[in-house]
């Protein structure tokens, strides 16, 4: 039996609000924490350690931080510090000024910032150290992106989490992948779920927000405009004017924004704004395209997300392998449904995307994701096409398995099992440019 209300919570929990890119947003927060305790004790913010997993730090060395031109772990940790309300959680960035940047920048200049490889062995760890006047703060995030599991001050522990996701009662990945079945979601989202009366007001505000930024990315010079220049080609005649195009072209817009650092929060998709772009900005484009009902448009955007939300919970928070290629798949199921699908076409447009994606690698959060979002979504479309007439990747071919959910193993067993090493070397090679 389907367990309404465990979806629920999953769905309201995996889609938070987040401004700018969450690896650095958790960075902020992390060292706003940190910096809140000092200030209580009225002491001022002299010196700032971040130590942090490979994976946050790739995913936060390039990605554009808000209302700035500036990048990096270091400029996190102190606008974070500098300006920061803990409050916002991944939002803490929301509103941050140029002369914060300016402070950060001559403590980074003075060398008050220092940024170093965390030795916990979570795949997302995060600790923020920060020094003033002789007091000392330490917080320690850990596994989820506003997940604290430690607070000291001057070496006096004041929270201190027995469970990894006590601090704010999440449901761990591990229990989502053991309850849900593709099943359960698909039943969930095309049927069970009441649209009026149960909360899913995120997925109300994902349709707002990020189509919003989605707008302002097709308006405004962001990033590499992989965005603006499909439009430049649809209006020259060089790319078709259709709902596939549409859609692509405001995912890609979107994260051109993002990845930049526009000033516009997203509803994240598993921790990641880039993966909530691109589960909901297709799925919202197409069904205005098609003019479906507000209804059918919320179940596809459920679909979507909870399928990426699942997938994610087996191929991990944080990994080797790209996102965007799990929420692609989520935005296909979402894209199959909308176009008429029932479940077995939905099986089987996860299995052609396991066909097509897989192996797409992460080097980080930056301008060039829009790209591998584009690669992602035209193969969703392609991917669903086939699904709806019928044809599926053979499970002769390659990590394909008979099952959609099989195949989902596969792809999520390569993610934990091949991670460390191939991470450990995308790091090297960024570092060491």
């Amino acid at each position: 039996m389907v367990d309404k209300a465990f979806i629920l919570k999953v769905l309201n929990q995996q889609m938070v609000e987040s401004t700018g890119c969450t690896e650095p947003a958790a960075v902020s927060y992390a060292s706003s924490i940190a910096a809140s305790e000092l200030k209580k004790l009225g002491a001022s913010i002299d010196k700032i350690t971040l130590l942090a997993s490979k994976n946050v730090l790739k995913n936060a060395m390039s990605a554009g931080l808000p209302n700035s031109d500036k990048v990096g772990v270091n400029f996190a940790a102190g606008i974070g510090a500098i300006h920061g309300n803990p409050q916002n959680k991944l939002n803490v960035n929301n509103d941050v000024d140029k002369e914060t940047y300016n402070i950060v920048e001559k403590m980074i200049h003075d060398g008050k910032i220092s940024v170093d490889v965390a030795k916990a062995p979570n795949v997302l760890y995060i600790e923020a150290i920060v020094e003033g006047d002789g007091h000392k703060a330490r917080v320690i995030i850990k596994d989820a992106h506003t997940n604290v599991t430690f607070i000291s001050i001057d070496d006096k522990v004041v929270l201190e989490n027995v469970s990894d996701n006590a601090s704010n009662e999440l449901i761990p990945f591990s229990e989502i992948s053991e309850k849900l079945t593709l099943r359960d979601i698909y039943d969930f989202a095309v049927s069970i779920l009441d649209v009026d009366n149960d909360p899913i007001d995120i997925l109300r505000l994902s349709e707002k927000i990020n189509g919003y930024i989605s707008k302002r990315g097709l308006e405004t010079d962001y990033g590499l405009n992989v965005g603006r220049n499909i439009k430049k080609d649809i209006d020259e005649g060089l790319a078709a004017d259709n709902y596939v195009t549409h859609a692509v072209m405001k995912a890609v817009a979107a994260s051109d924004a993002r990845m930049a650092g526009a000033p516009y929060s997203v509803v994240t998709n598993s921790g990641s704004g880039n993966q909530g772009i691109t589960n909901v900005v297709p799925i919202i484009s197409l069904a205005d395209d098609l003019g479906v009902s507000t209804e059918k448009k919320l179940r596809a955007l459920a679909l979507g997300n909870l399928t990426s939300i699942f997938i994610k919970s087996k191929f991990g928070t944080l990994s080797a392998f790209c996102g965007a290629a799990i929420a692609s798949t989520g935005a296909a199921t979402g894209i199959t449904y909308l176009r008429g699908g029932d479940y077995d076409a939905y099986e089987k447009t996860i299995i052609n995307m396991i066909g097509t994606v897989t192996g797409m690698i992460c080097d980080g959060a930056k301008p060039d994701c829009s790209l591998k979002i584009y690669a992602g979504l035209q193969g969703a479309f392609n991917a669903s096409t086939l699904a709806l007439r019928g044809i599926r990747v053979d499970s002769t071919e390659g990590i394909v398995c008979a099952t959609a959910e099989d195949s989902i193993n596969n792809i999520c067993e390569l993610s934990r099992n091949c991670s460390e090493t191939l991470d450990e070397n995308i790091l090297k090679m960024m570092i060491n440019k």
